[in-house]
């Protein structure tokens, strides 16, 4: 028979009646399984996806007893909520109808391995015949292939890789939000936990048969996704949403910003403010935050139906690219802040230019395309050598400003912020405010804009500026 070692599991496991969340872990030699080599590829590893839309996966391991499963997705229907489910292959071989009954209601079942093994104890033919009678058994039962795999744990070992790509797998789904409810905690604790980590692109990994309170947490969580604008759906539907489709190797412009130590000759274009009497103004943020402060700034940029330019951080913009492509979504600009944000006066030159380098190709990266080069240094502070080493590496100007908000101070309150720059205000000048978690930015924003607009403003990028005064200068 084809599948005589499955059976045989099987059959051990029902005569044995253990349950998956304590049952032995059952590893005999089946010679009749062809091994394959692994070439040393790969599959991805994924903990978070990148994405742009406010998009939450809930993925769940294990299988539960039938009460159980039946309890949840009925709470799940009740929130209308889709979800993951990794199982383990000799359960789906036991109840395919309840499996069948999770793929009907919407839900998406996935590799969870075969019989829910410590991974890390598996050599690579032991992980190979994990995986792979797993998959031979969805497609037996349920007429797929899984594209996923996790283990119970969600950790990922380096044989599981390996066996993915070698089983031409799309992934191994690692931990994102992993509030550890083996530890029996309450649903509004377990909701309290995910709710300091949610954000778009978040992996949630709750497990089926070990907490009941995972059953009430599920209210919660839907109501936790209303409050800040998530859908919760399936695992594919939020991979699917990835947009980091390029190296930054293959994107053109990449290598725009390089070394370039001949700098004692260079020009720098070092840009303060527009020379102006127009009542124009230009409100512009550095720095970074997480996706929470990020999207408020954003609230209340759209909100006015002002564009600005933003100076981000390459380290920070690493962690979380997709809110620097979102910010480019909102009809803002990018540029860079520097990778580190250290002073470039105190840096030697291969330091500063390495930083710029990293900055540039963060910023590419995540944006899929390359940013303005532009370039603000951390705090502002600058001299003449940092401005012709800067230059030489490639950026084509230093986008400085003359209104310090000071909101980065946090005992600044949101009207200290406010009469700071209304106070310095005039034509063709340039504030600097911050995208940083804990200060009073966001509720200091709209009382600086409606002043303005009250005063006869109107607000450009610096781009549009800059641009402007490039032109002119050549037309001279």
């Amino acid at each position: 028979m084809k599948l005589l070692k499955i059976c045989s599991l099987l059959m051990l496991l029902l005569l044995t009646g253990c349950h998956p969340a304590t049952k032995e872990t059952i590893h005999p030699v089946d010679s009749s399984i062809k091994i394959k080599k692994s070439d040393g590829t790969m599959s991805d590893l994924i903990s978070h996806a990148d994405i742009v839309v406010s998009k939450v996966a809930l993925t769940f391991n294990g299988f539960a007893d039938n009460e159980t499963m039946e309890q949840l997705l009925t709470k799940l229907d009740e929130s209308d909520m889709k979800a993951t489910f990794f199982l383990e292959g000799m359960r789906v071989a036991q109840e395919p109808e309840l499996v069948k009954d999770i793929l009907k209601r919407g839900h998406e079942v996935q590799n969870g391995t075969l019989t829910f093994p410590n991974v890390a104890t598996l050599d690579y033919n032991q992980t190979y015949e994990e995986i792979f009678l797993t998959n031979q058994i969805f497609e037996e039962h349920l007429g797929y292939t899984p594209k996923y795999v996790r283990s119970r744990s969600g950790d990922v070992t380096e044989n599981m890789r390996l066996v993915a790509a070698t089983l031409n797998m799309k992934a191994v789904i690692g931990l994102s939000i992993n509030p550890l409810d083996r530890k029996m905690q309450s649903a509004q604790e377990l909701i309290d936990y995910i709710s300091q980590y949610i954000d778009r692109g978040s992996i949630i990994h709750l497990n089926t048969y070990i907490n009941p309170a995972i059953i009430d947490t599920i209210p919660l969580l839907a109501q936790l996704a209303k409050e800040h604008e998530y859908t919760i759906t399936t695992l594919s539907d939020v991979l699917d949403e990835r947009y980091l489709t390029k190296s930054v190797e293959e994107i053109k412009g990449y290598d725009a910003v390089s070394p370039n130590l001949n700098y004692e000759h260079a020009k720098p274009n070092i840009y303060y403010r527009k020379e102006t009497s127009k009542k124009e103004i230009a409100i512009t943020f550095d720095d970074w935050a997480h996706e929470k402060r990020v999207k408020e700034v954003l609230d209340v940029l759209r909100k006015y139906n002002i564009k600005s330019t933003f100076f981000l951080i390459g380290s920070g913009v690493e962690k979380n690219p997709q809110l620097a492509k979102m910010i480019v979504e909102e009809g803002h600009e990018v540029a860079s802040h520097s990778y580190y944000h250290l002073d470039v006066t105190k840096m030697t030159p291969e330091e500063l230019q390495d930083d710029l380098v990293k900055a540039h190709r963060a910023l590419t990266y995540a944006l899929q395309e390359p940013p303005l080069l532009y370039f603000r240094p951390a705090q502002g502070i600058m001299d003449e050598r940092t401005a012709k080493i800067i230059t030489a590496a490639g950026i084509k100007t230093i986008a400085m400003y003359d209104i310090a908000s000071f909101d980065w101070n946090l005992d600044y309150k949101a009207q200290d912020i406010y009469e700071r720059v209304i106070e310095r205000a005039a034509p063709g000048k340039v504030i600097v405010m911050h995208i940083l978690d804990g200060t009073n930015t966001v509720e200091a924003l709209p009382l600086i804009i409606e002043k303005l607009q009250q005063d006869g403003y109107s607000f450009s990028k610096m781009s549009t500026w800059i641009e402007e005064d490039i032109s002119r200068d050549v037309n001279e």
